[in-house]
């Protein structure tokens, strides 16, 4: 029996400068992850789930859909796609998302848009990423991938590595320094201390020097465009719970609530098949 369009489903491909991200949207969601440049194995599983339709999105969208050939691959914008996505996602968990709120693509590097309603709008970002993290890792971890990374940081203590302000300030608030408003085991400096030099440690003090710089950006951000909600997705995330409680106690710092899409990697192939 030959399958329907609405069995068949829509599917989407995020293709990003680090990995490709594929979705299958129908009753469930089937997602796939392949290496950036990875045109054979995409071609496979598009095969397999036989879409009735496919969009693709991000900075290798035009490649991939070149490379494609004989199969029709629409384009859809990446800050067009991320914001669909994420309303999708959303809805799948049962959130009720602000009409007005940041919406954070954490990937090789971060996009910030600021979502109101239906409209969104690139607002900022930064070339820290998990780029940054896998780079930084395989120089001084020796980590040869994303998980390694992840599973050392899982392990470490970053205060060992980095400055922290109970570090400058061992007498607490109430010294001879005065009040200094700043929770003790908030980084001072980054990579200062350095008194461990274990992989664990350092994988995690990465962790901090990303998820923090980012939080802080990202709390910032959304305080100048009027949201106290910061929601965040990417594949950097993705069986990550220290950079995800790093980033969440950053925001709340910055006086904003920080949310994690689940299935967040796959927010931008959501949205590019929905589109």
């Amino acid at each position: 029996m030959t399958a329907t369009s609405a069995e068949r489903g829509r599917a989407g491909i995020d293709a990003g400068a680090t990995l490709w991200k594929l979705a299958l949207l129908r009753e469930d969601l089937e997602t796939e992850v392949f290496p950036a440049g990875a045109v054979d194995p995409v071609r496979r599983r598009l095969g397999e789930w036989r879409p009735d339709t496919v969009r693709a999105t991000g900075g290798g969208g035009a490649q991939l859909a070149a490379a494609l050939d004989g199969l029709p691959v629409g384009q859809v914008s990446e800050f067009d796609a991320w914001p669909r996505g994420a309303a999708v996602l959303a809805g799948r968990a049962g959130w009720s998302l602000p009409q007005r709120h940041l919406l954070v693509s954490l990937g090789t590097g971060t996009s910030i848009l600021a979502v109101d309603g239906q409209a969104a709008a690139r607002v900022g970002g930064s070339a820290l990423g998990g780029g940054t993290l896998l780079g930084l890792a395989r120089l001084l971890c020796g980590s040869e991938s994303f998980a390694e990374v992840t599973a050392l940081a899982a392990r470490g203590e970053r205060g060992r590595v980095d400055l922290l302000v109970g570090d400058v300030y061992p007498e607490g608030p109430e010294g001879p320094q005065g009040d200094i408003a700043l929770p003790r085991n908030l980084t001072a400096s980054n990579f200062a201390k350095l008194e461990s030099r274990e992989p664990a440690d350092l994988a995690h003090a990465l962790m901090g020097l990303v998820g923090e710089n980012l939080g802080l950006l990202c709390a910032a951000v959304a305080r100048a465009v009027g949201t106290g909600t910061v929601v965040f997705g990417g594949s950097p995330l993705t069986d990550n719970p220290r950079l995800e409680e790093i980033l969440r106690l950053t925001v709340a710092f910055g006086g904003c609530e920080a949310r994690f899409l689940p299935d967040g990697a796959f927010c931008g192939a959501v949205g590019a098949a929905v589109s």
